[in-house]
């Protein structure tokens, strides 16, 4: 049986996560447009609407997805145009789906999570009917050429060799390696990753236990291996782009094979060094991206089946090869002599495109899961140091103030945050920096007890005027003195347009300090866009939009981003 898990929202380094009239981020669209249709993207970049490309929609499904289906955009609207029923499609992180299920399935009428796995932990209410794989993709790392060529991982010509788990912990033990890859808890790649480093680090050819989570061995090698995760992220979809974005920063990352081959096409297109695909030798995650239907009595099955059929006909198999996923039996190719699928599955990229490459780990039971997930989020991974600089200027008073307080309670709350596995652990460093006219240090608290931040969150009176850039300085001189042992954030959060005069010496003050430290901005009320993006720009970070969202959701999303 398969591993993977399920995927969380996107958007692009340098960009809000806010969109209209148009796609998000690749997609098969942008290079094998196969409609004169495309989908109309609206909720901030996370809901995209397919009609048929000719005549009217007999039906619309509503669907619950993983945002690595946006790679498949030409799949989905030809499986539109040949079936006549419409979609709509919410992009969601896994936990997202999974309690979606256990409420009954809310609004939707069918899942398309990364794994199955979701469904078997999420389908309490024994909703989901038909779920059929439409893909599978393997977690893979992918590393750039001369520097896989320098660990001695692969030949100049990019054919890859037999890297196992351990020879990965060396590497980052010697400091030779160091690699983005998403949160555990909050995506499936992230996820995926964990459980094949501890199935491979228990080395047993079994799936993982309870006994296995509390073995000081394995907790000391995983938390070796994670050591080396230098940016973590809530999307396998904008960890991509962020590497795109500047590959000389990021030259190794954990993702999907098929967001490998996505992320060599535009680095190849900039004349830039290609990731080869590395496939650990002793067990991988495998995502099986399958299609349910959710049965809450609408009776849209016959709908339902229709476009399901058209997504697994040959025609599209050919579009999701050609976007990069695998669609023969066992991982193998439908469409190998196909010239476009051939140039998605390149060798030269280290891409294996043999069956045996694709060494399954099994799978553990939910239970296990569960609990491996939370041993990641409290134990394991590298902890975070997250510097909050709120804005508690006038214009704040009244609901400004309360959507703060909620928020910072939604992501620093352990009983809160814990409902979206993204509580704190006994090592996390959080600081609280409001800001106005001026900034100041309020609180900042280490491990799970954040009182103190809460509190002062809670007490801090708005007034004054809006000054982003000295809250975002002092930020600055709050980094830890080895930033290697975090994964380190700052969050705007802020509600108006700022001041500039400080502007120029908070700039200054970032690019010389060189270990670049990512500023994730929540923008609300009438703040100013352009300075967010290009905070965004330089820190190689992201804009999420708050205008339109709850608050409390909106901080939970950030954090899982740290």
């Amino acid at each position: 049986m398969t591993m993977a898990l399920a995927g969380c929202g996107a958007g692009s380094p340098g960009a809000s996560s806010s969109s209209s009239g148009g796609s998000n981020g690749s997609n098969t669209s942008d290079y094998d447009p196969s409609s004169t249709a495309k989908p109309t993207v609206t909720n901030n970049g996370k809901t995209e609407q397919y009609k048929p490309a000719e005549g009217s929609a007999t039906a619309t499904l509503r669907i619950a997805s993983g945002s690595e289906n946006k790679e498949v955009s030409a799949a989905i609207q030809k499986a539109v145009d040949d079936s006549k029923v419409a979609v709509t499609i919410d992009y969601m992180g896994s936990l997202d789906i999974m309690k979606a299920l256990q409420a009954g399935g809310r609004n939707y009428d069918a899942v398309w999570p990364a794994s199955s796995m979701w469904i078997s932990m999420g389908d309490t209410k024994h909703v989901v009917k038909d779920a059929n794989s439409t893909s599978v993709t393997p977690v893979v790392f992918g590393i750039a050429k001369s520097k896989a060529v320098k660990l001695g991982w692969a030949d100049s010509s990019g054919k890859t060799k037999s890297v196992s788990t351990k020879d990965i912990i060396a590497a980052v033990k010697s400091k030779q390696l160091k690699f983005s890859m998403t949160s555990a808890t909050q995506s499936n790649s992230g996820a995926s990753a964990y459980l094949a480093f501890l199935t491979a680090i228990v080395g047993a050819n079994r799936a993982v236990t309870a006994a296995d989570l509390s073995n000081a061995n394995v907790q000391a090698n995983v938390q070796t291996l994670l050591s080396g995760v230098d940016r973590s992220s809530g999307s396998s979809d904008w960890l991509k782009d962020m590497v795109v974005a500047n590959p000389g920063r990021f030259d190794a990352m954990v993702n999907y094979e098929s967001l490998v081959i996505q992320t060599d096409r535009s680095l190849t297109a900039k004349s830039k060094d290609p990731l080869l695909a590395v496939y650990p030798s002793d067990g991988i995650a495998v995502s099986d991206s399958p299609l349910g239907y959710v049965d809450r009595g609408q009776k849209l099955n016959d709908a339902y089946g229709k476009f399901s059929d058209a997504l697994h006909s040959k025609d599209s198999k050919l579009l999701f090869e050609r976007a990069g996923r695998r669609t023969g039996l066992g991982g193998t190719l439908t469409n190998k002599d196909d010239a476009k699928v051939k140039e998605a599955f390149r060798a030269d990229w280290g891409i294996n495109t043999s069956a045996e490459t694709l060494k399954a780990i099994p799978m553990p039971a939910a239970g296990v899961i569960n609990s491996a997930l939370t041993v990641y989020q409290t134990m394991l991974r590298k902890p975070s140091w997250t510097v909050w600089v709120v804005d508690y200027s006038g214009s704040m008073y009244g609901s400004g103030k309360d959507g703060v307080v909620r928020g910072l309670n939604a992501a620093l709350n352990p009983a809160q945050a814990k409902q979206a596995r993204i509580e704190p652990g006994s090592k996390d460093v959080n600081i609280l920096i409001p800001f106005s006219s001026d900034a100041s240090v309020a609180a900042k608290t280490v491990g799970s007890d954040t009182t103190q931040v809460l509190s002062e969150g809670q007490n801090t009176d708005p007034m004054g005027g809006t000054n982003i850039y000295k809250g975002l300085e002092l930020a600055l001189r709050n980094m830890p003195s080895d930033r290697s042992a975090y994964t380190t954030a700052i969050v705007l959060m802020t509600d108006g347009q700022s001041q500039t005069g400080d502007k120029d010496a908070f700039t200054s003050l970032y690019r010389s300090q060189g270990n670049d430290v990512p500023i994730f901005s929540i923008m609300f009320g009438d703040a100013d866009p352009s300075q967010l993006k290009e905070l965004a720009s330089l820190s190689n970070a992201k804009v999420f939009d708050g205008r339109s969202e709850d608050l409390a959701t909106v901080f939970r999303e950030v954090k899982g981003f740290n």
